[in-house]
């Protein structure tokens, strides 16, 4: 009887824990169990018409090993990868795809230029490089790229207004091996640009004055005015030293080059004078007798004529000499040499 009693009551508890169980809703999944949504069952249908479906769940073979999964609403869903952004030192957003830094070049590094001009000969607008005849030299390739500056009659531009046949006068640098253009001006105007070379004439009644242009190689001819500053070295000098054979630079302004009117004449070296050298022999030939030296003073290298003067014995290519050379209107001639230091003490001197 007690027996009978017993069996009665689990089953009344057991049944009163399923009355409790809402309709259409599954007992909850065991503790490492993965839910499988091919399981879904349909039931029948509730008082109201609407489906109704349970989910039985069964243990996925890989439970042990499953990702986390997050619930939403009645479905599984595997959390998506979070991008990762790149955040630069000013603040912002770093492109992964962008390589632009990648291909740019390198600045170039500080270095003496060396002016040069002439003609363009011909010009590869692709592979960045030009041919150049200098004037009085032959003809030389120069590379060029986003890092050189293009001027066009004193406005900046691009490498597509150079053309053949222009007039250039460059700004050049040794780099990698190669003669890399830092500047390009192109000047098309007829009027005078800077010069610098010797007086061939100068008429003090007209003003009317004829140089010869290192640079470009050709007679430039211009006027002396009553605004033109004349000076020699430091000081201002008259009109009466701008005799033949005289070396000078000339200054034009926007303004002056189309007037023809120089702004400003300076006088380098009067047939006639000395002047003395301080700094180091960079080149020696004691056949032909010419003797180059960079001049501390200016950083520049001139070229002068031994013309049969007495050279010491100790002197050979770096030595740190005192070089005192006249001009004589068409060359330097030494006057005497006097060697301070050899190349081996004149280098560490550096």
């Amino acid at each position: 009887m007690s027996r009978f009693f017993t069996f009665a009551a689990v089953a009344l508890i057991t049944g009163f824990a399923a009355a409790q169980q809402p309709s259409g809703t599954s007992a909850s999944p065991a503790p490492g169990t993965h839910m499988d949504q091919t399981t879904v069952q349909t039931v029948g249908r509730t008082p109201n018409g609407a489906g109704a479906t349970v989910s039985n769940p069964r243990p996925s073979p890989d439970a042990g090993t499953a990702l986390p999964t997050v619930n939403a609403g009645n479905s599984l869903v595997t959390p998506a990868p979070q991008p990762v952004t790149k955040t630069l030192a000013g603040g912002g957003l770093a492109d992964p795809t962008d390589v632009a830094d990648l291909l740019a070049p390198h600045p170039l590094q500080t270095s003496k230029l060396s002016l040069l001009g002439g003609t363009v000969k011909s010009i590869d607008q692709i592979r960045d490089h030009m041919t150049v005849r200098i004037y009085g030299t032959g003809t030389m390739r120069v590379k060029f790229d986003q890092r050189t500056h293009f001027y066009r009659d004193g406005k900046e531009t691009t490498q597509l207004a150079v053309k053949s046949g222009d007039r250039v006068y460059l700004d050049t640098q040794l780099f990698e091996g190669k003669v890399f253009a830092k500047n390009v001006h192109v000047e098309t105007g007829n009027s005078p640009a800077d010069a610098h070379g010797q007086i061939v004439s100068y008429s003090a009644k007209s003003g009317d004055m004829t140089v010869r242009d290192d640079l470009a190689g050709t007679n430039v001819k211009f006027r002396i005015g009553p605004q033109t500053v004349i000076k020699n070295g430091q000081s201002t000098a008259s009109s009466s030293s701008l005799q033949p054979g005289a070396l000078i630079a000339v200054k034009f302004s926007p303004h002056s080059r189309t007037t023809g009117i120089a702004d400003e004449v300076s006088i380098i070296a009067e047939p006639g004078t000395s002047f003395t050298y301080f700094g180091r022999v960079t080149h020696l030939d004691m056949r032909s007798g010419l003797l180059a030296i960079e001049n501390q003073a200016d950083g520049k290298t001139y070229e002068v004529l031994l013309d049969g003067t007495t050279v010491p014995q100790n002197l050979t290519v770096g030595s740190q000499v005192t070089v005192v050379a006249r001009f004589e209107g068409t060359h330097y001639a030494v006057q005497s040499v006097q060697v301070n230091a050899g190349p081996d003490q004149a280098k560490s001197e550096q």
